[in-house]
């Protein structure tokens, strides 16, 4: 029953955050129109300019949110053995050095560029820099409250995240709004703006913390010399991963400028969007069922931790064919209705993207599962380092003449032999039933995919309608689905599913 109640859990959130990621992205949508329009090309230009400098601080905040919730749903696993206190204050002081030297160091190499090396119009400089020091105000003040953040993540109170994440996105929107036919200087009143919802939907994340984990977040500064150890190293490993991710990311597209120019930068860019909305609705699932993994783990419970990892890498693949899969098929089609003009390759980057993408779930899990055992120096470093390979493989394409989709490729046989070396790797870490894995996640998503690459090489959308399209695209998707149900599932699923259903029924004749 406790582990029913648990998958529920991991289903509602996984739910909340779907619906909280498309409630997001659509307002970001609006509201990135709306800000062009109000600032104008020029200062829209030099605000995305001056807060990317900004932006690359914030892996520091990501490597560590992820540090805190994982330390924290670890002790809370341990139930009355834990002492979730110390780790926050652990945390808290970590947070406060890293807040201080992003400020300091902001300020110091910040200024410095911006002054010296920053391609602005006359006259723009000033405002530059008060955009620089109001967005690193905001970077510091967020860094310095991501422990509340990890304690309600720990806690898996995902709809508390998903409510103050849309507020603050709708109360943003409106006050851009009231920005439109406001006077005074819209780039500053903008910067102001964002600095000012950061840090108030920061706070939010504080006032529910006291007000519903008191105990937990209540500050005592206490130094113990092996947590701070521990955590700085976990922080390290997984701010080293961060930065591999982005660096072979921004580096293809480096390449892709460096040998075909900016018209193919264009189609490469547009393939980057696609696949960076399918994936990040994709992985909802995984992200709901981090807590869970951990909190088992360190209760001793380890067999139930690698069921969910197994279990949640096949679901991760599913949910992503569900998107990707129809998409895929009609990428033509849809490309034309979002975009006025389609760069040209632009399709078949976004395939070869997707594909690459649904490459990349395989295993999904692992990570969460990895992270749970807190060992990821290994992890981290040979898995990300081979996952950077597909970077200098690509430049040599490039240099031996192959085509501007050789990166692609590349990067699809790397991601496919990520799938082994995952696997290897958590093999090494501790004793890991890696048939039982394979069989519940790998077995599995090979059975559906046959059927799919088999529906994608007979389809052909030419001459298709508006009307034809949009039916053809529910026909994969019914066909997707009853594919997963026979080929992707297990006898218990089967059923858990006909269940459901005949309760339904059952009621509905009530």
């Amino acid at each position: 029953m406790r582990q029913m109640n648990d998958n529920l859990k991991i289903a509602f959130n996984s739910g909340v955050i779907f619906v909280r990621l498309v409630l997001s992205t659509l307002i970001g949508v609006i509201t990135s129109r709306v800000v062009l329009d109000a600032l104008g090309a020029s200062d829209y230009g030099l605000y995305n300019v001056v807060g990317g400098i900004v932006t690359l601080l914030n892996i520091v905040n990501s490597a560590m949110l992820s540090t805190t919730y994982r330390y924290i749903a670890f002790e809370v696993g341990k139930k009355e053995a834990g002492d979730s206190n110390k780790v926050f204050n652990a945390s808290f002081i970590i947070h406060g050095g890293f807040a201080l030297a992003i400020l300091l160091l902001g300020l110091v190499v910040g200024d410095w560029y911006i002054n010296n090396y920053l391609n602005v119009e006359a006259g723009k400089l000033p405002d530059a820099l008060f955009v620089f020091h109001v967005s690193l105000i905001a970077t510091s003040a967020s860094t310095l409250l991501v422990p509340y953040q990890g304690v309600i993540v720990a806690f898996e109170k995902f709809t508390v995240n998903a409510i103050i994440d849309i507020s603050f996105s709708i109360l943003r929107f409106v006050l851009i709004l009231l920005l439109i036919n406001g006077d005074g200087n819209r780039l500053r009143i903008y910067s102001v703006i964002m600095m000012a919802t950061t840090i108030l939907s920061c706070a939010t994340y504080l006032i529910y913390s006291y007000r519903h984990h008191r105990s937990i977040v209540s500050i005592r500064l206490q130094f113990d010399g092996n947590l701070f150890k521990d955590m700085m190293s976990y922080a390290w490993w997984t701010l080293f991963g961060a930065v591999a991710i982005i660096g072979k990311d921004q580096g293809g597209k480096v390449l892709i400028n460096y040998f075909f120019g900016t018209l193919v930068n264009a189609a490469y860019a547009v393939a980057s969007q696609v696949e960076s909305m399918v994936l990040t609705f994709a992985r909802s699932l995984s992200h709901a069922a981090v807590p869970q993994i951990t909190k088992n783990f360190s209760g001793g419970n380890e067999t139930r931790s690698i069921t969910l990892t197994s279990y949640i890498s096949k679901y991760t693949f599913f949910m992503m064919a569900m998107v990707a899969f129809p998409i895929i098929l009609n990428m033509d089609y849809l490309l034309n209705l979002w975009l006025v003009d389609v760069p040209e390759g632009a399709t078949l980057f976004c395939e070869l993207v997707i594909l690459n993408a649904l490459i990349s779930c395989f295993g999904e899990g692992i990570p969460a599962l990895v992270n749970a055992t807190g060992n990821i120096k290994t992890y981290q470093l040979v898995y990300q380092s081979f996952n950077f390979l597909g970077l200098p493989i690509a430049f040599i394409a490039f240099k031996l003449g192959y085509n501007q989709y050789a990166i692609t490729i590349v990067y699809c046989i790397i991601n496919f032999l990520c799938i082994f070396v995952r696997v290897f790797l958590l093999k090494r870490i501790f004793d890991f039933d890696v048939k039982k894995f394979v069989s519940i996640s790998y077995l599995k998503i090979f059975y559906i995919s046959v059927p799919l690459i088999v529906f994608f090489y007979f389809y052909d959308d030419s001459g298709f309608s508006h009307i034809q399209h949009l039916i053809w695209m529910v026909i994969a998707e019914t066909f997707l689905l009853v594919t997963i149900y026979f080929l992707g599932l297990d006898k218990k699923e089967h059923q858990l599913i006909n269940q459901y259903f005949t309760k339904i029924v059952q009621r509905n004749r009530k």
